[in-house]
C-alpha cells in the first residue's frame, strides 16, 4: 500500500512540475506585433485581380497599384474620389489618402474584376 501511494505521490508531483513548465512565458519567441495601419500599402493588379482585395493604411498614407497584366486598367474609386486612367501593362498609379473612411473602388475597363477597398484610419 505504501508503494502505491509513494507511486501516486510522485506521478502528481510530476504532472505539477509538468504543468509549472509548460505555463512559463518565453519572452525570446514572443511574436513581433503586427504593423498595424501603416502609411504605405502596395496592391498588384494580377489575372484580372487587386491582391490583395483590401489594404488599410492610415490617414495621409500611399496606395500604390502595380499592373502586372498585359491589359489596361484602372483604379476608379466608386464614389468618384480618384481615378487612375488607364494603366498600362507594367506601369503604376499611386494615389494619397488624406481623410479617413472605407474607399471602394473597380477598374472601369473590365466590370468582371470584383471590387476592392482601402480601410483609411485616423
Amino acid at each position: 500500500m505504501k508503494k502505491y501511494i509513494l507511486g501516486i505521490s510522485l506521478m502528481i508531483a510530476v504532472v505539477v512540475i509538468a504543468i509549472a513548465a509548460c505555463s512559463k512565458s518565453d519572452s525570446s519567441n514572443t511574436p513581433a506585433p503586427p504593423t498595424n495601419n501603416p502609411t504605405a500599402a502596395n496592391v498588384s493588379i494580377k489575372n484580372f485581380a487587386f491582391s490583395p482585395a483590401s489594404v488599410t493604411i492610415k490617414a495621409g498614407g500611399t496606395v500604390g497599384w502595380t499592373n502586372a497584366d498585359a491589359d489596361a486598367h484602372t483604379v476608379t474609386d466608386n464614389n468618384g474620389g480618384f481615378d487612375s486612367g488607364a494603366i498600362n501593362a507594367n506601369a503604376k498609379y499611386s494615389h494619397t489618402f488624406a481623410t479617413a473612411g472605407t474607399y471602394t473602388y473597380h477598374c472601369t475597363f473590365h466590370s468582371m474584376m470584383a471590387t476592392a477597398t482601402v480601410v483609411v484610419t485616423n
